[in-house]
């Protein structure tokens, strides 16, 4: 079976004056109604409105701007047309109270309203909403398959064998007949990079004592721990959280100013997304096996810097794992946004004073109006090794890797 292609839809809008709080209230109302029109789609992962706050920019103010975005399946011009087939009059709703928009014209403002993101990473490239449903009710029938049968005498290949006939007989399983191809290492790739990256060591060494010197050594961080912070604005943020497995989190940053810094960032997310393209495709980003989907997004002439992420576990958890697995990571794109824990030499510091990290995390952390989940039970290991169980069913397996097969059951 061919790869389809997951997506990142971003669309920005700017909300008419006074209009903030009927746009919140609207989306907050009508959320079980939106969200059942985007699940009927049938292509979407993850989807989110959400209001990011105006601020005064360099003398230039800025107003409240709605954000869409979409993890979708296939070609972005079908997603379009999906979402005005499917939500023209939820459309209406929603964009009648922002700038320029004309019922008439839906299909043209949402494309002129699209923006592109700077990283984009997905945690189970090739698998589409209806191929994750399928591998899950696969997993489901042949955990019941075992736990009905009496398998006693039987080897793992044997039991295997059976499964593989029991299931692959039945007419509504004819499609799991097919090997799913998901991406690989792209190891050619990875060594390019990696000589290219070799290459330029000496310079992002020079480059890290730059930033120190002239730059990291003036910056005013947040300085403060979560405890510090405002009462309301954490228990804003958390009546959205661990209501499920999964969780999502999104974040509106002011960059710091300058030109060094906007090369360093760029840097950074150029090198994310060849990593992303060549390495990262087995659901697990830098070490840390739960994200679903994540974008960096750059706004307002790239003096902010939009970030949204689908995650398993807790907000605490999954900005612990950062910090364990990737706080290097964190803080060398981070440290180039306002107000980030002190940072030396690019890498270091920054995320790893966890404290002043989570709060900060907070403090720049931002209301989701509405999120959309096309499936709020399955993890990014749980997907992927459904997907490894739908592979292996369909083929000859020896008594080890039999073994191996149920054990994944």
């Amino acid at each position: 079976m061919n790869i389809i292609k997951q997506n990142a839809l971003t669309l920005i809008s700017t909300v008419e004056e006074n209009s903030s709080k009927k746009l919140s209230d609207l989306l907050a109302v009508r959320k079980n109604e939106f969200r059942e029109a985007l699940g009927k789609l049938g292509t979407i992962h993850y989807a989110r409105w959400v209001i990011v706050p105006g601020e005064t920019l360099d003398g230039e103010v800025i107003p409240d701007q709605l954000v869409f975005s979409s993890n979708f399946d296939g070609d972005p011009d079908v997603h379009f047309q999906d979402l005005v087939n499917y939500l023209g009059p939820i459309l209406d709703l929603i964009y009648e109270n922002t700038v320029g928009y004309q019922p008439a014209n839906k299909l043209d403002f949402l494309k002129k309203s699209r923006i592109p993101e700077a990283a984009f990473y997905q945690g189970s490239p090739g698998r589409t909403v209806r191929v994750i449903a399928q591998e899950k009710k696969l997993h489901y029938d042949l955990a019941d398959l075992i736990y009905r049968g009496n398998w006693t005498g039987m080897s793992a290949k044997q039991i295997h064998a059976k499964l593989r006939e029991t299931i692959l007989s039945k007419p509504e399983y004819s499609w799991a007949k097919d090997k799913i191809n998901t991406p690989g290492i792209n190891w050619f790739g990875l060594i390019f990079a990696g000589i290219i990256i070799l290459a330029l060591v000496p310079v992002i060494i020079l480059w890290a004592i730059y930033i120190q010197i002239f730059f990291e050594r003036k910056d005013k961080p947040l300085g403060k721990t979560p405890n510090q912070l405002d009462d309301n604005q954490i228990e804003k943020m958390e009546l959205d959280e661990d209501f499920h497995f999964q969780n999502q989190f999104s974040q509106i940053i002011k960059m710091k100013k300058g030109r060094s810094r906007a090369i360093t960032v760029n840097g950074l997310y150029l090198f994310t997304r060849v990593l992303v393209k060549v390495f990262f495709v087995k659901g697990n980003l830098m070490g840390i096996p739960t994200i679903h989907f994540a974008r960096w997004v750059q706004l307002d002439n790239k003096k902010r810097m939009l970030f949204f992420s689908n995650f398993d576990g807790s907000w605490t958890q999954y900005l612990a794992d950062f910090i364990d697995q990737s706080g290097w990571g964190l803080t060398g794109i981070f440290s180039n946004t306002d107000r980030f824990p002190r940072a030396y030499f690019l890498f270091f510091g920054g995320a790893y004073n966890e404290r002043q990290f989570l709060a900060w995390a907070r403090n720049t952390q931002i209301q989701t109006q509405l999120w959309y989940a096309a499936d709020l039970t399955q993890s990014i290991k749980n997907i992927n090794n459904n997907t490894a169980i739908r592979n292996l069913l369909n083929q000859d397996l020896s008594e080890k890797k039999a073994t191996s097969f149920l054990e994944r059951i």
